[in-house]
Formats: C-alpha cells, sequence, structure tokens
C-alpha cells in the first residue's frame, strides 16, 4: 500500500517512514503542504498522512 507523509519535520518524517516501510508499506514524503498536494495529485495513494500546520500549504 502506498502511504503520503506531508511532514516539515524531517525528524518526524523520517521516524514515520522507517516505522511504516518495516511493515511494508511503500512511502512517500512530502516536506510542506503545497507538495504534497501537488504528489496527491500526481500519484495514487490508499492513505495520507499529513502534518496539520506546514509551510507554504497547512495539511
Amino acid at each position: 500500500m502506498k502511504i503520503l507523509i506531508a511532514e516539515d519535520n524531517p525528524v518526524v518524517a523520517e521516524l514515520l517512514k522507517k516505522t511504516l516501510s518495516k511493515d511494508g508499506y511503500e512511502i512517500v514524503l512530502a516536506e510542506n503542504g503545497l507538495k504534497a498536494w501537488e504528489l496527491f495529485q500526481e500519484q495514487k495513494f490508499r492513505m495520507v498522512i499529513s502534518d496539520w500546520m506546514m509551510p507554504e500549504m497547512d495539511g
């Protein structure tokens, strides 16, 4: 299953990525809300995990 993680804190983003990858999930990271929105429009994701407040566009 492909998951989009939108998180501006690199430590939190990597922690989520490593934890979910161990369970076999395919992870795509976005460092801000705008990048997450662009990725969401370009690719298909089964789930999105989003920070609430981020640079450029909130989650």
